[in-house]
Protein backbone atom coordinates (compact mmCIF):
# COMPACT_ATOMS: atom_id res chain seq x y z
CA UNK A 1 0.00 0.00 0.00
CA UNK A 2 2.81 2.52 0.68
CA UNK A 3 4.15 1.97 -2.56
CA UNK A 4 1.00 2.24 -4.59
CA UNK A 5 0.12 5.35 -2.83
CA UNK A 6 3.87 6.78 -3.69
CA UNK A 7 3.44 5.68 -7.34
CA UNK A 8 0.02 7.34 -7.38
CA UNK A 9 0.78 10.46 -6.04
CA UNK A 10 3.82 10.60 -9.07
CA UNK A 11 1.55 10.14 -11.33
CA UNK A 12 -0.45 12.92 -10.39
CA UNK A 13 2.43 15.42 -10.19
CA UNK A 14 3.08 14.52 -13.57
CA UNK A 15 0.17 15.29 -14.84
CA UNK A 16 -0.19 18.51 -13.24
CA UNK A 17 3.67 19.11 -13.00
CA UNK A 18 3.89 21.80 -16.30
CA UNK A 19 1.11 23.68 -15.72
CA UNK A 20 1.96 24.20 -11.81
CA UNK A 21 5.98 24.96 -13.26
CA UNK A 22 5.22 27.47 -15.36
CA UNK A 23 2.51 29.31 -12.72
CA UNK A 24 5.34 29.54 -10.32
CA UNK A 25 7.76 30.32 -12.52
CA UNK A 26 5.37 33.58 -14.09
CA UNK A 27 4.46 34.08 -10.14
CA UNK A 28 8.44 34.22 -9.42
CA UNK A 29 9.01 36.48 -12.57
CA UNK A 30 6.70 38.76 -11.75
CA UNK A 31 7.78 39.01 -7.60
CA UNK A 32 11.25 39.54 -8.52
CA UNK A 33 10.12 42.47 -10.84
CA UNK A 34 7.67 43.95 -8.42
CA UNK A 35 11.18 43.80 -6.32
CA UNK A 36 13.50 45.37 -8.97
CA UNK A 37 11.22 48.07 -9.30
CA UNK A 38 11.15 48.71 -5.85
CA UNK A 39 14.46 48.99 -4.91
CA UNK A 40 15.38 51.39 -8.42
CA UNK A 41 13.27 53.46 -7.40
CA UNK A 42 13.48 53.90 -3.97
CA UNK A 43 16.82 52.74 -2.76
CA UNK A 44 19.65 51.81 -5.65
CA UNK A 45 19.24 52.32 -9.31
CA UNK A 46 22.25 51.54 -11.86
CA UNK A 47 23.86 53.69 -14.52
CA UNK A 48 26.31 53.78 -17.08
CA UNK A 49 29.16 56.44 -17.19
CA UNK A 50 28.22 57.48 -21.22
CA UNK A 51 31.41 59.79 -21.39
CA UNK A 52 35.23 60.93 -20.16
CA UNK A 53 34.00 64.50 -18.46
CA UNK A 54 34.25 62.51 -14.77
CA UNK A 55 37.75 61.15 -15.65
CA UNK A 56 40.14 60.20 -13.61
CA UNK A 57 37.44 58.95 -11.23
CA UNK A 58 34.87 57.27 -13.61
CA UNK A 59 35.99 56.01 -17.33
CA UNK A 60 33.49 55.66 -20.19
CA UNK A 61 31.69 52.73 -20.02
CA UNK A 62 31.80 52.36 -16.09
CA UNK A 63 28.52 50.99 -14.55
CA UNK A 64 27.75 52.51 -10.85
CA UNK A 65 24.74 52.30 -8.80
CA UNK A 66 23.41 55.54 -7.37
CA UNK A 67 21.94 55.67 -3.72
CA UNK A 68 18.31 57.18 -3.86
CA UNK A 69 17.25 56.83 -0.37
CA UNK A 70 20.09 59.17 1.06
CA UNK A 71 18.87 62.47 0.08
CA UNK A 72 15.71 61.58 1.36
CA UNK A 73 17.29 62.70 4.61
CA UNK A 74 19.61 65.42 4.39
CA UNK A 75 21.10 67.79 1.49
CA UNK A 76 23.78 66.82 -0.81
CA UNK A 77 27.23 67.57 0.19
CA UNK A 78 30.80 68.92 -1.28
CA UNK A 79 32.42 66.39 -2.93
CA UNK A 80 29.49 63.66 -3.42
CA UNK A 81 29.06 62.58 -6.87
CA UNK A 82 25.21 63.05 -8.06
CA UNK A 83 23.18 61.54 -10.54
CA UNK A 84 20.72 64.39 -11.92
CA UNK A 85 17.88 64.99 -14.59
CA UNK A 86 19.08 67.20 -17.40
CA UNK A 87 18.58 69.45 -18.37
CA UNK A 88 17.78 70.39 -14.20
CA UNK A 89 16.79 74.00 -14.35
CA UNK A 90 13.33 72.65 -16.29
CA UNK A 91 10.90 71.77 -13.81
CA UNK A 92 9.45 68.91 -16.09
CA UNK A 93 12.57 67.09 -14.71
CA UNK A 94 12.36 67.63 -11.27
CA UNK A 95 10.51 64.68 -9.27
CA UNK A 96 7.03 65.81 -8.24
CA UNK A 97 4.57 65.45 -5.62
CA UNK A 98 3.52 67.19 -2.17
CA UNK A 99 3.66 64.37 0.18
CA UNK A 100 5.76 60.82 0.29
CA UNK A 101 2.75 59.18 -1.53
CA UNK A 102 2.68 61.03 -4.48
CA UNK A 103 6.34 61.53 -4.68
CA UNK A 104 6.72 57.85 -3.93
CA UNK A 105 4.28 57.30 -7.15
CA UNK A 106 6.22 59.88 -9.20
CA UNK A 107 9.76 58.09 -8.16
CA UNK A 108 7.88 54.67 -9.22
CA UNK A 109 6.51 55.94 -12.67
CA UNK A 110 10.22 57.34 -13.44
CA UNK A 111 11.16 53.94 -12.95
CA UNK A 112 8.63 52.79 -15.59
CA UNK A 113 9.68 55.55 -18.14
CA UNK A 114 6.14 57.14 -17.84
CA UNK A 115 7.37 60.62 -16.44
CA UNK A 116 9.81 62.88 -16.72
CA UNK A 117 11.38 64.33 -19.82
CA UNK A 118 13.25 61.50 -21.74
CA UNK A 119 15.17 64.02 -24.25
CA UNK A 120 18.38 63.33 -22.75
CA UNK A 121 20.15 60.84 -20.24
CA UNK A 122 21.02 61.37 -17.17
CA UNK A 123 24.21 63.68 -15.83
CA UNK A 124 26.83 62.55 -13.36
CA UNK A 125 29.02 65.29 -11.60
CA UNK A 126 30.56 66.01 -8.31
CA UNK A 127 29.31 68.60 -6.35
CA UNK A 128 31.12 71.75 -5.83
CA UNK A 129 29.37 73.84 -4.11
CA UNK A 130 26.35 73.95 -1.88
CA UNK A 131 23.40 76.35 -1.00
CA UNK A 132 24.76 79.44 0.34
CA UNK A 133 28.45 78.75 -1.38
CA UNK A 134 30.70 81.24 -3.19
CA UNK A 135 32.63 78.99 -5.84
CA UNK A 136 35.21 80.52 -7.45
CA UNK A 137 37.60 79.27 -9.86
CA UNK A 138 41.01 81.07 -10.06
CA UNK A 139 43.37 80.04 -12.69
CA UNK A 140 41.82 76.43 -12.83
CA UNK A 141 42.29 76.27 -8.67
CA UNK A 142 38.72 75.72 -7.15
CA UNK A 143 37.67 78.16 -3.82
CA UNK A 144 34.71 77.82 -1.88
CA UNK A 145 33.53 80.75 0.47
CA UNK A 146 37.12 82.26 -0.02
CA UNK A 147 39.41 79.50 0.91
CA UNK A 148 41.34 76.97 -1.46
CA UNK A 149 39.02 73.82 -1.45
CA UNK A 150 40.90 71.04 -0.13
CA UNK A 151 39.97 67.61 -1.94
CA UNK A 152 40.32 64.27 -1.44
CA UNK A 153 39.92 63.12 -5.24
CA UNK A 154 42.08 63.66 -8.15
CA UNK A 155 40.52 65.92 -11.09
CA UNK A 156 42.50 67.05 -14.58
CA UNK A 157 42.99 70.81 -14.28
CA UNK A 158 42.15 73.76 -16.73
CA UNK A 159 43.15 77.63 -16.25
CA UNK A 160 39.46 78.51 -16.07
CA UNK A 161 38.78 81.73 -14.14
CA UNK A 162 34.93 82.47 -12.75
CA UNK A 163 32.62 83.11 -9.59
CA UNK A 164 29.36 81.65 -9.03
CA UNK A 165 27.00 82.38 -5.63
CA UNK A 166 24.92 79.15 -5.13
CA UNK A 167 21.42 79.71 -4.57
CA UNK A 168 18.97 77.98 -2.09
CA UNK A 169 17.87 74.90 -2.55
CA UNK A 170 20.75 73.71 -5.59
CA UNK A 171 24.20 72.78 -5.88
CA UNK A 172 26.63 73.14 -8.22
CA UNK A 173 28.27 70.69 -9.88
CA UNK A 174 31.61 70.33 -12.19
CA UNK A 175 33.30 67.45 -13.71
CA UNK A 176 36.44 65.70 -12.65
CA UNK A 177 37.71 66.26 -16.29
CA UNK A 178 37.06 70.05 -15.72
CA UNK A 179 38.09 70.75 -19.28
CA UNK A 180 36.01 68.41 -21.24
CA UNK A 181 33.04 68.65 -18.67
CA UNK A 182 29.38 70.39 -19.72
CA UNK A 183 28.52 71.40 -16.09
CA UNK A 184 27.32 74.15 -13.72
CA UNK A 185 29.81 76.49 -15.75
CA UNK A 186 27.89 76.19 -18.93
CA UNK A 187 24.01 75.38 -17.94
CA UNK A 188 23.72 76.44 -14.04
CA UNK A 189 22.93 75.07 -10.98
CA UNK A 190 20.78 71.80 -9.90
CA UNK A 191 17.77 71.64 -8.08
CA UNK A 192 17.62 69.26 -5.27
CA UNK A 193 14.57 68.23 -7.20
CA UNK A 194 16.50 67.34 -10.52
CA UNK A 195 18.99 65.10 -8.48
CA UNK A 196 18.54 61.17 -8.67
CA UNK A 197 20.67 60.18 -6.57
CA UNK A 198 24.13 59.76 -4.90
CA UNK A 199 26.62 57.93 -7.04
CA UNK A 200 28.24 55.19 -4.03
CA UNK A 201 29.92 52.39 -6.14
CA UNK A 202 31.47 51.74 -9.28
CA UNK A 203 30.22 47.59 -9.88
CA UNK A 204 31.22 46.91 -13.35
CA UNK A 205 33.81 46.12 -15.10
CA UNK A 206 35.24 43.71 -12.40
CA UNK A 207 38.44 45.63 -12.12
CA UNK A 208 37.17 48.97 -11.59
CA UNK A 209 35.08 48.24 -8.73
CA UNK A 210 35.67 50.65 -6.01
CA UNK A 211 33.33 52.77 -3.46
CA UNK A 212 32.91 56.55 -4.50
Amino acid sequence: MPTSAATGGGSGSARGGWPTFVLEMALLFFVALVVALFLQAYFIKPFLIPSPSMEPTLQEGDRVLADRLTYHFRKPRRGEIVVFRYPPADPANWTKGGNFITRAMDLMAEVLNITHQEGHPPFIKRVVGIEGDLVELRDGILFVNGERAQVSYQYIKDEENGSWSVPAGCVMVMGDNRPNSNDSRRWGFVPYGAIIGRAVLIWWPPGRWSTL
